[in-house]
């Protein structure tokens, strides 16, 4: 990757919406795919004729067809590995490295505040049946050598690579899928709710089986490649049946006493995790050694002897050696780490816009360069009143479509954008992002003039009352007060409601923004309780597949995500929840649209429907947004090449492993 030679000024500039595409031009360079399973190259012809063996010795070893790093050189040498060509699969995946092919050894230095193992997922964890390609624009066969859908798309039936094997040896066959299948996603203990609609796996032969749904799914192929949305590749059985009271009838209450668990259950999911449990067999590239289960701040992992992907050149990969991950305090601490050049490759935690121009000035002396991420999200911030609140008051008022005008109106946006995000991003609601081929031009730009006229005309025709104060009586007569619940990590969310509260207040409506720590932000917004009056959010699906896949602000299809009507989405889940309430004629017609997009696999067809999803979304205006994203960035050591200098900020195609950072080296 070279250096970007542009001027400070100009980065920053080029960080607004778009920048991604301007960049790319000043140096561009490719992004590949993965070669599509081309046969192994295969080591040269001996140039000079062996010395002819005594007849009775053993005859000497065929060439073998690939190459390894030398630590397992070293291995295989000493007895204690399996020679190379037997510890691949007979079909490798070939992958094209981006610049070249690399060179083996060293250590690949990152960090995270958090210990539940998304940032692992991240770098080095995305080894499914099916991945995203690095432009995030095709699925392609990961674990899975193949895939097929019958003509209805309720049948898909995937084909395993033969002699792809966990990091423990153990070869990964159809046995391990169906374990995960039958004991763990239908025990309930395991997965109280299951899936609904509900699937059937079952095995074939060693290689081969089928996945079932009871209505036609077409958009299963996608859904199917988004980070940890199957964990099929998560389970051997092999290792994992000591855990299950199935199968561990003699010490299984040892075993929970032993790893201080309450239960059989709690026992099996904590050692199902490798960022627990260094033991459990992986895919993975890079076999963790040391995990947060240990209470460990430095999380490190060394290269699988077993992984499946191997060079155009028949080099085994990752060429990197060992993965570290330092567990830091807060954010500030990965910030000062990244700027004194002791970590290779980190986008995560350090990336507030507040940060950017101090990152770009300290390059030369940190020795490391700058690359830029297009977000996939929806929005900057994501404003959403609870619609179905418990408190009939606030729930009238959030349903009120006036209310909701009015108050998008009296929002600043640019000023919110100048201000809090640097002056990176351009105002829009809550929509697909301009580059999607799902972008909606009304849903997008409705409603978003900073107009305080306007604001009241539409206010004045919900609340015109207001009490000495001046601020606006809702229908019970008392004074209109909402309540924001906010993570007090998301900084931005509680200085763009500063802003935003001010300027409600000139047209005569009061909030309040409460604070309160991650945990509890879960269990009031994301779980059971429906007492908030109304949270905001950057989630949700912008660009690529996710704006189909994660629909959570177009219509309330996900209960624990569609934060401004979870009672609805129960209802769409399951009509017979006690949870549930049935939501108005245009919802259930959205809903009826999705499952039209369930039913096909035409992609065209697809794009169709959703767009009349939007249609609807455009006309209830249910939640309202700040701006679009300007792109964010990250910080590469200049010694890690191989790595890309545009990339997608995102959970689904979960930033940056899809980018392939098996073929990362250390120059």
């Amino acid at each position: 990757m070279r250096q970007m030679n542009i001027t400070r000024r100009e980065f920053l500039r080029l960080s607004t919406v778009g920048a991604a595409a301007a960049l790319a031009a000043c140096s561009p360079v490719p992004t590949p795919e993965p070669t599509k399973v081309p046969e192994p190259t295969k080591a040269p012809a001996a140039t000079t004729a062996p010395t002819k063996a005594p007849a009775a010795a053993t005859a000497a070893p065929a060439a073998s067809k690939y190459k390894e790093a030398p630590m397992l050189a070293d291995l295989v040498k000493a007895g204690k590995l399996p020679p190379v060509d037997q510890r691949l699969p007979d079909n490798p995946i070939v992958v094209q490295p981006l610049e070249g092919v690399g060179k083996y050894g060293g250590e690949w230095r990152t960090g995270t505040i958090e210990r539940n193992g998304n940032d692992l997922i991240r770098n080095i964890g995305y080894e499914q049946l099916m991945r995203y390609s690095p432009d995030y624009k095709s699925v392609l066969p990961n674990v899975a050598e193949s895939v097929q859908a019958n003509p209805d798309s309720t049948v898909y039936t995937f084909k395993l690579r033969k002699g792809l094997k966990w990091s423990d040896g153990t070869e990964f066959t159809a046995d391990d899928v169906q374990f995960w299948y039958d004991d763990v996603i239908l025990d309930k203990e395991l997965t109280p709710t299951a899936p609904k609609p509900l699937y059937v796996i079952k095995k074939v032969d060693t290689y081969t089986f089928t996945w079932t749904w009871p209505t036609p799914n077409g958009l299963f192929i996608k859904d199917v490649a988004r980070t940890n949305n199957e964990r099929a590749t998560q389970h051997q059985k092999k290792y994992l049946m000591q855990f299950h009271k199935k199968y561990n009838t003699t010490n299984l209450d040892e075993l929970i006493k032993k790893y201080n668990q309450n239960t059989w259950a709690a026992l099996f999911t904590f050692m199902r995790e490798c960022f627990n449990n260094p033991d459990v067999p992986t895919l993975w590239p890079w076999k963790l050694l040391t995990p947060f289960g240990t209470g460990a701040t430095r999380v490190t992992a060394e290269r699988n002897p077993y992984y499946f992907k191997v060079d155009p050149q028949g080099n085994q990969l990752p060429y990197i050696d060992k993965y570290a991950q330092e567990l830091a305090t807060n954010n500030e601490v990965l910030v000062l780490k990244a700027l004194n050049g002791e970590l290779d490759w980190q986008e995560q935690w350090i990336n507030a816009p507040k940060n950017k121009s101090v990152f770009f000035d300290n390059q030369a002396k940190g020795k490391y360069h700058m690359f830029e991420l297009t977000p996939t999200t929806v929005n900057c911030m994501n404003i959403c009143f609870n619609m179905n609140c418990k408190d009939p008051v606030i729930r009238e008022i959030a349903r009120n479509k006036d209310f909701r005008i009015g108050l998008s109106h009296a929002i600043n946006r640019q000023e919110i954008l100048d201000v809090v995000f640097l002056g990176q991003g351009i105002p829009a609601q809550t929509a697909p992002r301009p580059e999607s081929k799902y972008y909606h031009e009304r849903l997008a730009k409705q409603y978003t003039e900073y107009d305080l006229n306007k604001a009241n005309a539409a206010l004045d025709k919900a609340y015109p009352k207001k009490d000495a104060q001046g601020f606006r009586l809702g229908p019970d007569g008392k004074r209109i007060s909402i309540i924001f619940e906010i993570d007090s990590g998301r900084t931005t969310y509680i200085d763009s409601l500063e802003l935003i509260k001010k300027s409600w207040a000139k047209v005569g409506v009061e909030i309040n923004v409460k604070t309160m720590d991650r945990a509890l932000w879960e269990q009031r917004v994301r779980g059971t309780d429906f007492e908030y009056h109304a949270s905001c959010h950057i989630f949700g699906g912008g660009s690529g597949d996710a704006v189909i896949l994660d629909p959570r602000y177009w219509f309330p299809q996900n209960t624990g995500n569609s934060f401004w009507a979870k009672a609805w989405a129960y209802w769409y889940v399951d009509p017979k929840n006690p949870l549930a309430e049935e939501p108005p004629a245009e919802v259930k017609k959205q809903m009826e649209l999705y499952n039209q997009i369930r039913a096909t696999s035409d992609d065209a067809k697809q794009q169709a429907l959703l767009k009349e999803i939007l249609d609807i979304n455009a006309e209830l205006f249910p939640t309202m947004g700040i701006g679009f994203d300007g792109n964010f960035y990250g910080i590469c050591a200049d010694k890690l090449k191989n790595t890309p200098k545009v990339l997608p900020s995102s959970w689904d195609w979960p930033t940056p492993a899809p980018a392939n950072t098996c073929t990362w080296y250390i120059a």
